[in-house]
């Protein structure tokens, strides 16, 4: 038996509700679920503390069937800026820098200094507005993808 079909033979049937949410200092989530008496089962309530479960969630509607989920955001959903500063602080990006346009950054923020001098912008929020500077992001960005996809896959 494969883990996914344990998994579902011994999942716990219930339907929660979303009572509360705080993110610790550590950066862990804690996540307060209501479950109605009637959906309690016994392996919840006999376990003891810090008993480690696997959980999967689907929200549901009030027509009481499973919603559908959001398609994930593209690449090109994502604005030119934000972007920008997804591929500064990738080191395969930082090596792309360097192997191509003979630039090697050791930080994101020297990564983001050759982007913006490249573009000709003071900030990396300018790649949204300013035609130009886009034109030439999106160029630089198509380069690293095809780079990584020809010799680093």
């Amino acid at each position: 038996m494969n883990p996914s079909e344990m998994a579902l033979r011994n999942a716990i049937p219930l339907e929660v509700k979303k009572d509360g949410l705080q993110q610790r200092q550590n950066g862990d989530w804690v996540l307060r679920l209501v479950i109605q008496a009637a959906d309690m089962d016994a392996r919840i309530t006999t376990a003891a503390m810090g008993t480690r479960f696997v959980a999967a969630m689907v929200e549901v509607g009030d027509d009481e069937l499973p919603k559908l989920a959001k398609p994930k955001a593209t690449w090109a959903d994502v604005t030119p800026a934000a972007q920008a500063g997804i591929r500064c602080a990738e080191p395969m990006f930082h090596a792309f820098l360097r192997e191509e346009h003979g630039y090697g950054p050791s930080t994101d923020e020297e990564a983001a200094i050759f982007v913006r001098d490249l573009c000709c912008v003071k900030s990396r929020t300018e790649l949204s507005s300013n035609h130009k500077a886009r034109v030439i992001w999106h160029q630089l960005d198509q380069q690293y993808q095809a780079w990584k996809a020809a010799e680093h896959a």
